[in-house]
């Protein structure tokens, strides 16, 4: 683990300071313990001996020149803590807080060449920063980069929004040195951006996509050109927040009109058809481009000036998603995604003649993964490569749990490559190509895991993907949580305590209970969604296994996370004490949520018992079709609780409409259960 100092000094006399109204004190066990479940993520290296109290009018705060514009916005941002808690303006004379970069200020000045040296050896050391007390009446916030200033008052912030009021304010003379574990944290799609981009840098979050990049409509003859929203844009970056706009699937490029406008850009043949995830159901099978032709390279240099002209720095360029390809001679001598890249990298570098500073990367998605080496070899070493969809690919079963690999982009990784990956499980289901089931999960543990697995892999990048358009934050916030704190800080604490610094920010009364909660509860979730959820019940997993007489095997695809028969009632006891618990709470949430969770143990139980049933016995006597009766009673059982347990969760977020993947895990219970009695009584019973 690495090393974490949270010390204390067990001394309660009070110091008075000769200065007005300063008080130093110092931290009990209990204060520092309360302190540092307000903080998320936890510091990597974080010491709170005293804490010094006085009237917040007493309090300056004073930022160094040369910060840039981020340096100031996040000034403003504690100053407008303190104007908000405590209605002054931070600008008194008792105690000062310095906020500047570490090399040439009155601020660099506190810092020691050697404490510069170790900023410089640490890892992602751009957003990396220390705080340190200088005396007693003075707390010095300093980093290399402005980024890391940011993340500087961002800590700062958190541990005085509890410790801050009109009367008094006690500051903390924190010795923290902190970096993050990735360099590149967030979350794929979000609602809301003007509220989720300030929620997330909050968080030390510093990545996500620009939802509204639109392609503006493409007319024969005009130039490609593209619309953003960059004011949003630009306080995400004073925020330390990377809101990338990204150029779409090439294979989605009909949408704004493509082939309309240049019909020979159409991927020839019926090989150019690219079809569709099943969790899309329906609607255009989506065509790849002739990248081969010179027009489609036009356009894409076209569109990266239009990026470059309006001042972004970096876009994201996608492949196109999932086989297919233009049947052209050009095309298919080399492969419809070496193609695609080395137009992009062609006009990429047209670009960069006019704007040096500009840069791409590449999102491989569902390019066949046998291909990468191709697609990879025709890039930059220093281009990023971003890849998603590929939980089913690198999946390595492993008991006790699985393991995430793929040899090439681990070696590129290992090598220095910059790879990200955007399958962090903050939904319940963590693969994008499926019916991605709308119901709870809050599972500190699954995330982790993921998380822990890039890490070790040296991959720079872990994103998650939502598909919330309302609700985000009801439902994915848990995870969300989890991805900044282990994102940032793998092995500062346990599950546990992360929960328990989870429920503190979020006012529930009794966090140490939550923890408890989610202790319980953590692995329970991972189990029932990562055992081939929900692929299962949405693709007749489950009534083709009756259906066929074949034996269920424990601790194997279904039943990938039951070792034996036992198993079930076990979770389900387990999910009992949870609920016990949770149903103390003032907010209904996670209770609710443990009862759709416990229901899926409960249906697997079911399926399980009714499966073996069919698969051992012949049921030539009565007393055989009884059991399996009794199996199926419990079984219709299940599924009742399943689907009853969904509609509670759903309903308590709000009314009707739901999105149609909340139907979904209704419907894939209820399909799965019917279908299943179906075949048994009509076949097995007298």
């Amino acid at each position: 683990m690495r090393w974490l100092r949270l010390s204390y000094v067990l001394l309660f006399l009070c110091l008075t300071s000769p200065l007005r109204g300063l008080t130093v004190r110092a931290v009990s066990p209990d204060e520092l313990r309360s302190w540092t479940r307000h903080l998320i993520p936890l510091p990597q290296e974080l010491a709170i001996e005293h804490k010094v109290v006085l009237k917040p009018d007493e309090v300056g705060i004073r930022l160094e020149p040369g910060t840039g514009d981020i340096g100031e916005y996040a000034a403003e941002e504690l100053k407008t803590l303190f104007a908000t808690k405590a209605g002054v303006e931070a600008a008194g004379p008792g105690f000062e807080i310095v906020i500047g970069l570490a090399r040439g200020t009155e601020a660099g000045r506190d810092v020691s060449e050697e404490e510069r040296q170790r900023l410089r050896s640490l890892p992602n050391r751009d957003q990396a920063y220390l705080i340190k007390p200088v005396g007693e009446n003075r707390l010095v916030l300093a980093a290399l980069e402005p980024r890391g200033l940011y993340y500087a008052v961002r800590t700062l912030h958190q541990l005085l929004e509890p410790a801050l009021s009109p009367q008094t304010v006690s500051i903390p003379l924190a010795k923290i040195t902190d970096w993050p574990d990735l360099k590149e944290r967030g979350v794929w799609n979000f609602p809301k951006p003007e509220e989720w981009v300030p929620w997330m840098a909050s968080l030390k979050l510093n990545f996500g996509k620009m939802g509204e990049t639109k392609v503006n409509p493409i007319e024969r003859g005009k130039p490609g050109s593209v619309t953003l929203n960059m004011d949003l844009y630009e306080s995400a970056r004073l925020q330390g927040f990377e809101y990338q706009p990204f150029l779409t699937h090439f294979n989605f490029l009909h949408r704004f009109g493509l082939f309309r406008a240049y019909p020979e850009l159409a991927g020839r043949g019926d090989e150019a058809l690219t079809g569709r995830y099943f969790a899309h159901k329906k609607g255009n099978q989506h065509r790849a481009p002739n990248a081969a032709h010179p027009l489609f390279r036009k356009l894409l240099a076209e569109w990266l000036r239009d990026f470059a002209r309006q001042g972004i720095s970096e876009v994201s360029c996608w492949l196109s998603e999932r086989p297919g390809g233009d049947a052209g001679l050009e095309t298919t001598a080399v492969g419809q995604d070496v193609m695609e890249v080395r137009a992009l990298l062609a006009a990429y570098e047209e670009v960069r003649k006019e704007y040096p500073d500009f840069t791409i990367r590449v999102f491989l998605s569902t390019v066949p993964s046998g291909r990468y080496y191709r697609v990879i070899a025709e890039m930059p070493e220093d281009m990023k490569i971003e890849r998603a969809c590929a939980t089913k690919i690198e999946r390595v079963m492993r008991l006790p749990r699985d393991l995430f690999r793929n040899p090439m982009l681990d070696s590129y990784a290992a090598e220095g490559r910059w790879i990200a990956s955007y399958d962090v499980p903050i939904t319940a289901n963590a693969r994008v190509d499926t019916p991605e089931f709308m119901v709870p999960e809050s599972s500190a543990h699954r995330v982790r895991d993921y998380v822990r697995q890039l890490i070790e892999r040296k991959f720079r990048g872990a994103y998650g993907m939502m598909a919330w358009a309302d609700n985000g934050k009801a439902t994915c916030g848990f995870n969300v949580h989890a991805l900044a704190e282990y994102g940032w800080n793998l092995d500062g604490r346990s599950e546990q305590e992360f929960a328990i610094a989870w429920a503190t920010r979020e006012g529930y009364q009794d966090p140490e209970k939550v923890g408890e909660w989610a202790d319980l509860m953590g692995p329970i979730e991972f189990d029932v969604y990562d055992s081939d959820f929900p692929i299962a019940y949405s693709w007749g997993k489950y009534v083709e296994m009756v259906r066929q007489r074949r034996r269920p095997y424990l601790g194997e695809g279904i039943f990938r996370y039951y070792t034996s028969a036992e198993d079930f009632d076990r979770k389900i006891a387990i999910s009992d004490r949870a609920l016990t618990i949770a149903e103390t709470f003032e907010s209904d949430y996670l209770a609710n949520e443990t009862r759709v969770v416990r229901s899926y143990v409960r249906l697997a139980k079911g399926l399980y018992e009714v499966a073996e049933l069919v698969a051992t016995e012949d049921f030539r006597d009565l007393e055989s079709q009884q059991r399996l009766r009794q199996a199926l009673d419990r079984l219709g059982d299940a599924g009742e609780e399943n689907v009853a347990s969904i509609k509670s969760w759903r309903s308590a977020l709000g009314p009707k409409p739901w999105h149609y993947r909340v139907h979904d895990a209704i419907k894939g219970t209820e399909d799965t259960v019917d279908a299943v009695t179906d075949f048994v009584t009509g076949r097995y019973f007298y």
